[in-house]
């Protein structure tokens, strides 16, 4: 009986460890692009204080004024912007998620996220990435106040207001 035990547990130590070293499922964000990260190359070398420095410029650039960023840690970022104008204006909660490449942002930053919509009153919830959003994250935003944005559509974004330049690391002021 102990020896049927012991093997158990050894057993389901190595299945955990062994578990570890697989890689999740790629999102189908992911197999769309072919397994490349959100953008590709300038996205993937931003230092926590760029990311964040770059968000806060494209906040700003979508008519947004940012009353607050805090960093957390070397991969997270949180802000609070308001949108100004009457009737559809409000309080947005915007996180930052800065992942390396092959990683994705999980439903449980989606989450967060929601929690942190309420908690503030805010209107809606935006969620930025240099990556992709795995699939669970895509449901857990649906429906919900949340805009998800991952790296092509970040760097779309930052093309179509001219803050692509801004990525360099000469470009930073």
């Amino acid at each position: 009986m102990l020896l049927t035990i012991s093997i158990a547990v050894v057993l389901g130590f190595v299945l955990i460890f062994a578990m570890k070293r697989v890689p999740p499922p790629m999102s189908a964000e992911q197999r769309a692009a072919e397994g490349v990260n959100g953008a590709g190359a300038p996205l993937d070398a931003l230092t926590i204080e760029r990311f964040e420095w770059v968000c806060s410029r494209l906040l700003q650039a979508l008519g947004l004024d940012v009353e607050r960023s805090t960093t957390i840690g070397r991969r997270q970022l949180e802000m609070l912007a308001v949108n100004p104008a009457p009737i559809v204006g409000g309080q947005f909660v915007v996180h930052g998620e800065l992942i390396a490449v092959g990683d994705v942002v999980e439903a449980v930053q989606v989450l967060a996220l929601l929690d942190a919509v309420k908690g503030e009153g805010a209107s809606k919830g935006v969620l930025i990435t240099n990556g992709f959003f795995s699939d669970e994250a895509g449901k857990a935003a649906s429906g919900g106040p949340i805009e998800l944005i991952n790296g092509r559509r970040l760097m779309d974004l930052l093309q179509r207001y001219g803050l692509a330049a801004s990525l360099a690391p000469e470009a930073h002021s």
